[in-house]
């Protein structure tokens, strides 16, 4: 028999589209020190992001900063080259 737990699916939700613009409004980022930082430090505070989001955005953000890649602050263009880098 299977439970249902919340917790458990918020830790496996990834995140979208909304969810980086959400972010990318949040402050004037000028890295993805920046980003991954606040992500780190607050990510979990805000409501509005799951535990698994902000996971999945802090691995992702680390990949593309990793990899050298241009810091690009358009939503739509930053959630493709994030998901990309996977």
């Amino acid at each position: 028999m299977k439970i249902h737990d919340p917790s458990s699916q918020a830790m496996q939700k990834d995140y979208d589209i909304t969810d980086i613009e959400r972010l990318m409004g949040k402050q004037d980022w000028k890295s993805y020190d920046d980003v991954i930082g606040w992500l780190e430090k607050s990510g979990d505070e805000d409501r509005r992001f799951t535990p698994g989001e902000v996971r999945h955005m802090i691995d992702d953000f680390s990949r593309v900063r990793d990899k050298g890649m241009a810091f690009v602050r358009d939503p739509e263009q930053l959630c493709d080259q994030l998901k990309s880098s996977r």
